[in-house]
């Protein structure tokens, strides 16, 4: 969409109107940015949250010290090339942030824990995909089951422009070599249990 069609469409909004308004929401449910308008995310179920919680808990615990990477989310947002505005359930960034920050920048992994309905599962596993997939510093995107045990990660080498796809994976372990880190299914899914 050009900058003349944002000027003349009073429903397409700029990355800065979009964070001036959700500045204001604090308290309300949280929003993405998909680079056009606001985009409502579903309430998280306990389970997702466990999940989401154990994944950065799990990651933080082991990054080298003086490695300069941290976990965030998941109200930290990432930009896309398109100008969307992600806030993944958890990811990792080596760059150095200062505290004013509002998005972060350069992440390298990238989790969403898939929530139910169609549509939000539809925005993980499709338009994320290719949205994640544009931020060149991004190697890996692992999308998590949150309704049974199971992953599925896209991942490419540093300076490939195109996602591999590993096929789904219900038993793990989760390797994650950018980082020299392996979390077992067990420690994904602790404190969630499944009907």
């Amino acid at each position: 969409m050009t900058v003349a069609a944002r000027r003349i469409d009073p429903d397409v909004w700029t990355k800065e109107q979009f964070l001036a308004w959700a500045e204001t929401r604090a308290g309300d449910r949280s929003y993405e940015f998909d680079g056009v308008r606001p985009v409502a995310m579903a309430p998280a179920t306990l389970g997702h949250n466990e999940i989401a919680r154990n994944i950065r808990e799990k990651i933080r615990d082991r990054l080298s010290a003086g490695m300069g990477c941290k976990t965030y989310g998941p109200q930290q947002p990432i930009e896309t090339v398109g100008g969307a505005l992600r806030e993944p359930d958890a990811f990792i960034a080596c760059s150095a942030q200062h505290r004013t920050s509002v998005t972060i920048a350069a992440p390298v992994v990238v989790f969403e824990v898939l929530s139910s309905g169609k549509e939000n599962r539809q925005r993980d596993e499709v338009d994320k995909v290719d949205e994640y997939e544009s931020v060149p510093t991004i190697l890996r995107y692992v999308i998590v089951e949150s309704e049974s045990r199971g992953v599925r990660v896209f991942w490419r080498e540093p300076g490939e422009r195109a996602w591999r796809r590993e096929p789904p994976d219900a038993a793990g372990p989760l390797d994650l070599p950018e980082f020299g880190i392996m979390l077992a299914f067990d420690e994904i899914y602790e404190g969630v249990e499944f009907d």
